[in-house]
């Protein structure tokens, strides 16, 4: 009997010393985290405006975005992180009809390509702790951004005759600002769940452009053209993140 109480005793010991380093080392800060979210990709500004009146109105809409980041603090609860984040935001068809003139009888489609933008920025981000295991991030970031103006064509009839129209998509370069809050919730360790908001803006050129109006048995192409578009975006997102780089640990 008194053997058999020494090992639940040792057990016991065992088992408490063992969720008392758990949960120590679920709490202890981490300096650094590693992170990958996904969610929608709304379109805010001139970049979601389908006003016909608006000659650089992108007409996008909601879409979806991925994203990556790293991060790290180097004083106190103020770091360093880059981000990067792609966005894939569809083209409303219905607006481009819209800003069409055309009579009530004739009948038009119209296709196109999606928006593709993909940022990378870097910049200064805090950690404000709330619990043990709750977290908020706010950063504010700049970098490049690349996009990619769709493809778009539209065909019907104008009164008896058939007739289309396609302009050419083009890429460009330009610079990104943005910033966005982050909250994470420790799920142990090395190991959270975030959730994100981030807004960015961009100010691009495509150059190149041109645009291709069939009629019957014609074929009019425009000259090159530029294009000035402003891009504005805001993700939410959710994901996983890899929390690294403790600073004291006794175990």
């Amino acid at each position: 009997m008194k053997k058999l109480f020494v090992t639940v005793l040792a057990a016991g010991m065992t088992t408490a010393a063992f969720c008392q380093k758990t949960f120590i080392l679920s709490h202890q800060d981490k300096k650094g985290f590693f992170a990958v979210s996904a969610g929608a990709s709304v379109p805010v500004g001139r970049f979601a405006s389908c006003s016909a009146t608006d000659d650089q109105a992108c007409m996008a809409g909601n879409g979806l975005a991925f994203n990556v980041s790293a991060g790290y603090r180097i004083a106190g609860p103020v770091g360093l992180m880059i981000r990067g984040e792609q966005h894939r935001n569809s083209v409303n068809t219905g607006a481009m009809l819209d800003a069409l003139y055309r009579n009530e009888s004739d009948v038009w489609t119209a296709r196109a390509d999606n928006w593709s933008i993909l940022t990378m920025m870097v910049g200064p981000y805090v950690s404000i702790p709330v619990t043990g295991r709750l977290s908020v991030d706010a950063r504010l970031l700049a970098g490049r951004a690349l996009a990619v103006l769709p493809n778009t064509s539209m065909s019907g009839t104008f009164g008896h005759t058939e007739m289309s129209l396609k302009t050419t998509g083009s890429q460009s370069n330009a610079m990104a600002y943005g910033g966005g809050l982050s909250l994470r919730y420790r799920l142990g360790r090395s190991t959270a769940l975030n959730l994100n908001a981030d807004y960015s803006r961009s100010d691009f050129t495509f150059n190149n452009l041109t645009s291709i109006a069939t009629s019957a048995n014609s074929v009019s192409k425009s000259s090159n053209y530029s294009s000035d578009r402003t891009v504005g975006v805001v993700s939410v997102s959710a994901g996983v993140s890899l929390l690294f780089g403790t600073k004291y640990r006794p175990f």
